[in-house]
């Protein structure tokens, strides 16, 4: 850490040729220095950060008098006015109102990122969990309050469904995270975890600024400007990659690709499936970034993807299979930035467009949607006063949904589509009284022009300090989501559904040595859409009369410090949920949902065979699964689940060049994963339906990656 905060300070120092040069030391109020505080001449370009020790040299060429300023999160800002000349200067950083021994309010919150305070899952973390294979939502479902999933592969928090789940890119919505998911396979994220220095993922109660999501929020906060140029290779087991960047004194880009083919792969193994077209994708991402003079940061990022799989399954019905084929063709933009204004108020803005073209063949039903998601947004935020802070802020996005489905190749095709224009107002204020309490406040309005309808939700916070790193946080608010696409496009007679969130919780530690948390949390679903009878296509068949409710606990322990070299978390999640929704006319427990889940992940450095390894077990109790017959549904229980993935990560160098060699595999004890059953599409003989398992296409997977860093 030290010899890289020492090649930051070379990189950032400025030519000695400048008019203003200034130097010195920064420390806190006990003397101790200051790693990486930001230094900078206001309404510049100049500046730089403190080295392992403290020590900074800074200088500009900018005529006139300048404003020095020092910037560190967690302490006031040190401001002082130089003029042409050399200074030498000792600054003492006070703590602020919201420094790190303040309590904070984090109700349902897990931050990830140098950005913030409770840090617990950076991009490198991602990587390395074992299990994960570089996919953001598989590692955070090692974090209590997630269903294991692996046959789904998306996010379930707290028993909701993965449309319940929203993702924004720094501020602006992620209209599609996900690749295409089809019925017995699961599917992944689209974004690639070293894209971003930080990740906020919450269960629950969440900031008014977020709307449209009943359950949780995933925040990707994407990488600041680059300071070099950087070009990276990756060879995978199944396909490669490519990343380059180009740096400027102000501004980078970042170009990347990649190309995966599983073809190989399959050949093999044996999978679940026989492979007419294993998976193979291309994708390819811009990214450009510019520093603006006031410190500010404007970020345009577009990426695309397409891919196609197609493959056979065994219906269950001697002698018969049936074809399943997905194509995709993705479009994701968006343009951001973030501005201050003067010293108290900033400005957020940003928009983002999203394109979706999934084609999906399933038996004989062949569906083509084609999705746009437009949405923009603006945020100002006021810093009141030290520890008061006021945001408020509006948005709108736009939903054109078209799709094209014929049950069967001579049947008649159905076009059914709808347009939306969801309008979004938020103010919220966020207080913190002193170093033992703080509160937070605010107030969603949403308004659908498909619906003809609105909602008002409040937001409520509070966190009160137990002791030195010790708190108790409580967070109450109302959520509210349109109806899904499938329902919508065959009738705007719905109205919002929503869920009232109840959080109550306690944490204690530092996410960087021991850190100890548990939240229990009750939610209320009411206005839940729910299927009735007659045909799908008729209005009438769709109400909001569902309702349900969900109630848990979550437990978390995190120790970085008891075992040189090792860290580890170890998560819990009980859950008891039943909803009367959809199809159930009785109160049912979620297919997906698994009372218990547990997890233990660890991670051990090697420093002898400059290697890592690394560890993640799960275990998930059996879920409900339904079966329909002459009297109704019929509720049955599946088989408890677990899982053991192992990974080795070894470092060195090829001709000079930073090298990783990164080994995985996926369920290393061989366990048969059978998470319940489905209905299958092609009924027995005698008509009735015939169930399939729901598991696993590849029962173990191994992974092998080179990844070569060229400068």
């Amino acid at each position: 850490m030290r010899i890289l905060l020492s090649l930051l300070f070379i990189v950032t120092s400025i030519p000695m040729l400048a008019q203003t040069k200034v130097s010195g030391r920064v420390t806190d109020k006990k003397g101790e220095p200051l790693v990486g505080v930001n230094i900078y001449f206001k309404d510049t370009y100049d500046g730089t950060i403190t080295d392992a020790e403290g020590y900074f040299q800074a200088a500009s060429s900018e005529p006139g008098e300048l404003i020095l300023i020092a910037r560190f999160v967690g302490y006031k800002n040190f401001e002082q006015a130089v003029s042409k000349g050399s200074y030498t200067l000792n600054i003492v950083l006070k703590e602020s109102a919201q420094s790190l021994e303040a309590v904070t309010v984090t109700a349902g919150s897990f931050a990830a990122g140098d950005k913030h305070k409770a840090s617990l899952m950076k991009s490198l973390d991602i990587y390395t969990t074992a299990g994960s294979l570089g996919d953001v939502s598989s590692a955070l479902n090692t974090l209590p309050g997630t269903q294991q999933a692996t046959d789904d592969g998306r996010l379930l928090v707290r028993g909701g469904e993965a449309y319940e789940t929203k993702t924004v890119i720094d501020g602006v919505l992620a209209g599609k995270p996900y690749y295409s998911k089809v019925p017995d396979a699961p599917t992944r994220g689209r974004f690639s975890p070293s894209l971003f220095s930080g990740v906020m993922f919450n269960t629950g109660g969440y900031s008014a600024e977020y709307g449209q999501a009943l359950s949780s929020v995933l925040v990707l906060e994407s990488n600041d400007l680059f300071t070099e140029d950087v070009l990276s290779l990756s060879f995978m087991s199944i396909g490669g990659e490519v990343n380059y960047t180009e740096s400027w004194q102000n501004n980078s880009l970042s170009v990347l690709g990649s190309y995966i083919n599983f073809a190989p792969y399959v050949e093999l193994i044996n999978t679940k499936f026989d492979y007419e077209k294993p998976t193979e994708s291309f994708s390819g991402s811009l990214i450009y970034r510019y520093k603006t003079k006031k410190n500010g940061m404007v970020k345009a990022y577009f990426t695309s993807d397409a891919g196609k799989t197609r493959f056979k399954s065994d219906s269950g019905v001697e002698g018969q299979q049936y074809i399943t084929q997905s194509k995709n063709n993705n479009y994701y933009g968006n343009v951001t930035i973030r501005q201050p204004l003067n010293n108290t108020t900033s400005l957020k803005a940003g928009a983002s467009v999203t394109l979706d073209n999934p084609d999906i063949i399933y038996h004989t039903q062949h569906i083509q949607d084609k999705e746009t998601n437009l949405e923009s947004r603006i945020m100002l935020v006021h810093e009141l006063a030290d520890g008061l802070k006021f945001r408020y802020g509006i948005s709108n996005t736009a939903t054109d949904f078209l799709q094209h489905y014929q049950a069967h190749p001579d049947s008649v095709k159905y076009k059914p589509s709808y347009t939306d224009f969801l309008t979004g107002v938020f103010t919220e204020t966020q207080w913190q009284i002193s170093k033992n309490v703080a509160l937070s406040a605010g107030l969603r309005y949403e308004y659908s022009s498909l619906l003809n309808k609105s909602s008002m939700a409040p937001r409520l916070g509070m966190a009160v300090a137990t002791g030195k790193r010790s708190q108790l946080t409580a967070s109450y608010g109302h959520f509210y989501q349109n109806p899904q696409s499938d329902e919508l496009k065959f009738t705007d007679q719905l109205d919002f559904e929503k869920a009232a969130h109840y959080i109550l919780g306690f944490q204690s530690g530092s996410t960087d040595k021991r850190f100890f948390r548990i939240e229990s949390y009750y939610k209320k679903y009411s206005n839940l859409v729910k299927y009735g009878s007659g045909e799908y296509y008729n209005p009438t068949y769709y109400s909001n009369s569902g309702k349900g409710e969900a109630i848990g606990m979550d437990m978390f322990w995190r120790d970085n410090v008891s075992v040189k070299f090792l860290e580890y978390w170890i998560s819990y999640s009980y859950i008891d949920t039943q909803r009367e929704y959809k199809y159930y006319d009785f109160k049912a427990k979620p297919s997906y949902i698994s009372n218990h889940n547990f997890s233990a992940v660890g991670k051990y450095w090697i420093h002898k065979l400059n290697c890592q390894i690394g560890a993640t077990y799960w275990l998930a109790s059996g879920r409900n699964w339904y079966e329909q017959n002459n009297t109704g549904l019929v509720t049955h229980k599946g088989a408890l689940t677990n899982q053991l993935d192992l990974n080795l990560s070894y470092i060195t160098q090829i001709a000079g060049n930073q090298t990783i060699l990164h080994l995985s595999l996926s369920n290393v004890l061989g366990t048969d994963q059978v998470f319940g059953y489905r209905q299958g599409p092609i009924r027995n003989n005698d008509g009735s339906a015939h169930y399939l398992p729901i598991s696993n296409n590849i029962k173990q997977f191994a992974f092998v990656g080179l990844f070569i860093t060229l400068k």
